[in-house]
């Protein structure tokens, strides 16, 4: 957390917002300069302090993890990059369906991707889910897409057509409630408004921010508007993702068995209306998941 550092020269006295952090068993100090009179909101100095934390922590990690990213991409063969994919679909598939409720297990996903076999007493729309989500994930993975209305609402109607009709491919035009969450979405006279202000900033792209940051406060502010009836969680994950795979990142899966990190994160930044909170936890997530390729980078140049 932040503290303030004044220091008198003269009659003058000078703010600094100053914070010490933790970075690979070090522990330093970053500062920012405030002025001679303490603005009445710290929020934007704070943020503005965490990048500067941020540029020289975890960025530098995620851009070095590109690097070692696109050069696999380069030189691995095709072959052995195809098998990684399919395990990821897979993977990703299993994962997002089932931090919504899917009964299905990780066997009962890979037998019917793999072999189209349906696991006994499992309900239809789980099974049909599975296949629809695979299906586009494997789609994107070939070939990206951008993140604006026609494609999230394509993305929802391509999930969701079979299963649920009445809401595929459609904004909410009614309240909706998060199960085991105390946030409370915004009434349909505002997401709808809200959605289109977060498209126009993603496309926007505002140059100081990484594009790590940028995936991540996406998909906590997408949650938090919850544009539609249901299947947010799984339309914002591709979208995150597909934020992530547009600049040149490896796509992040979000484990099941990791959800309770995940969801508390959500719910902490929906709290504070601070995207801070959930930044840490993908960060962290993202850095976790995604060793191997600083691991592989390092192996290249010997």
């Amino acid at each position: 957390m932040a503290s303030i550092r004044t220091v008198q020269r003269g009659s003058r006295h000078y703010r600094y917002l100053v914070q010490s952090y933790r970075w690979k068993g070090r522990l330093r100090r970053k500062e920012l300069y405030l002025g001679t009179a303490l603005p009445r909101n710290l929020s934007p100095f704070e943020l503005e302090l965490e990048r500067k934390i941020w540029d020289e922590t975890w960025f530098a990690d995620f851009d070095r993890i590109r690097t070692g990213y696109q050069e696999r991409l380069r030189t691995v063969p095709d072959a052995v990059l195809q098998q990684e994919r399919r395990e990821f679909i897979l993977e990703f598939t299993y994962n997002t369906n089932r931090i919504e409720g899917s009964t299905m297990t990780l066997e009962d996903t890979r037998l019917l991707l793999e072999r189209g076999v349906v696991a006994p007493m499992r309900p239809v729309h789980d099974i049909l889910e599975t296949q629809l989500h695979a299906k586009l994930l494997e789609r994107l993975m070939a070939k990206s897409e951008p993140v604006d209305m026609d494609h999230l609402l394509a993305w929802h109607k391509e999930l969701f057509s079979q299963t649920k009709p009445e809401i595929a491919g459609k904004l909410r035009d009614y309240s909706v409630r998060i199960g085991r969450s105390r946030h409370v979405p915004p009434p349909p006279s505002e997401s709808g408004r809200m959605l289109q202000d977060l498209l126009r900033w993603v496309k926007r792209s505002p140059k100081p921010l990484h594009a790590m940051e940028i995936a991540g406060d996406f998909h906590f502010r997408f949650e938090f508007i919850h544009p539609f009836g249901d299947g947010n969680g799984r339309v914002g994950r591709l979208a995150m993702n597909m934020l992530l795979a547009n600049r040149g990142f490896p796509m992040l899966n979000v484990p099941y068995v990791r959800r309770s990190g995940y969801y508390n994160a959500l719910e902490s930044s929906s709290d504070k209306k601070d995207p801070r909170p959930f930044l840490n936890w993908f960060f962290l997530r993202f850095s976790r998941s995604n060793r191997f390729y600083l691991g592989s980078q390092r192996k290249s140049r010997h």
